[in-house]
C-alpha cells in the first residue's frame, strides 16, 4: 500500500519527503543517541563535576562517573593500560566530547587490557565510564600534577566523524579484579610514576 501511493505517478512531491525522511532522521538518531545504557547513565546521574573531581579524587573513591575528552598519550604495560585525557564537556545528548577547547585539566584511564596505541591515538576523542580510583602524582612539562585515576568499565572511542560512533566497549563490559597494580619507578613519561602510588 506505502509503495504504491510513494511512487505512482504524479507522486513525486510525497517521493521526495519520504526520502528526505529517511536521510534525517538516521543522522538525527545517530547524533542524539548516547552509546552508553539507560542503567550506566543512572549510575553517574549526580556525579561530581570534573572541577570537584579534580579538587579531591579521595572523597569520591568508588563513585561511577562519566568523563570524556582527547587523547594526550596511551601507554601500555605488562599487566596495565593508561590513557591520558585532557578533559572536554560532554554533549549532553549523545555523551560525546565537544569540540571546544575549555578543559578542566587531565585524568588517567587505567585497564588491564591491551589498547594499541595506534587506534587509541593522540587528539581521539573517547567517553569513559568506571570508578574514581584515587589520585596519581605526576609532572606535566615541568610542572607537578594530580590526576585523578579512573578505573574504567566501558571505553567508547569516538571516530573521527561526528555521526559515526567508533570502537565500543558495550555496557556491562567489565574488567574485573586481579589487575596487579603497581607501577614503580621506570615509567618512563615523565610523570613521575614511584612508590607515591597508591589507593
Amino acid at each position: 500500500m506505502c509503495r504504491t501511493i510513494l511512487f505512482k505517478k504524479g507522486s513525486s512531491f510525497i517521493k521526495m519527503k519520504y526520502l528526505k525522511f529517511l536521510i534525517f532522521f538516521p543522522l538525527v538518531f545517530l547524533i542524539s543517541c548516547s552509546p552508553f545504557s539507560s542503567t550506566v547513565k543512572k549510575e553517574t546521574r549526580g556525579q561530581p563535576s570534573f572541577s570537584q573531581l579534580l579538587r579531591n579524587p579521595q572523597a569520591y573513591k568508588g563513585r561511577v562517573v562519566m568523563f570524556g575528552g582527547t587523547i594526550a598519550q596511551t601507554k601500555n604495560m605488562k599487566n596495565l593500560t593508561l590513557i591520558e585525557v585532557i578533559q572536554k564537556p560532554l554533549d549532553s545528548s549523545s555523551d560525546r566530547p565537544l569540540d571546544t577547547d575549555r578543559s578542566g585539566g587531565r585524568f588517567l584511564v587505567a585497564t588491564s587490557k591491551f589498547l594499541d596505541p595506534s587506534i587509541y591515538s593522540k587528539d581521539r576523542a573517547i567517553t569513559v565510564v568506571g570508578k574514581v580510583r584515587g589520585v596519581q602524582p605526576g609532572v606535566i612539562g615541568k610542572r607537578s600534577y594530580n590526576y585523578p585515576v579512573i578505573e574504567a568499565t566501558q571505553i567508547h572511542l569516538w571516530s573521527e566523524s561526528y555521526y559515526y560512533p567508533g570502537y565500543y566497549y558495550p555496557p556491562g563490559y567489565f574488567w574485573g579484579p586481579g589487575w596487579g597494580w603497581g607501577w614503580g619507578p621506570g615509567w618512563g613519561w615523565g610523570w613521575g610514576w614511584g612508590p607515591g602510588w597508591w589507593w
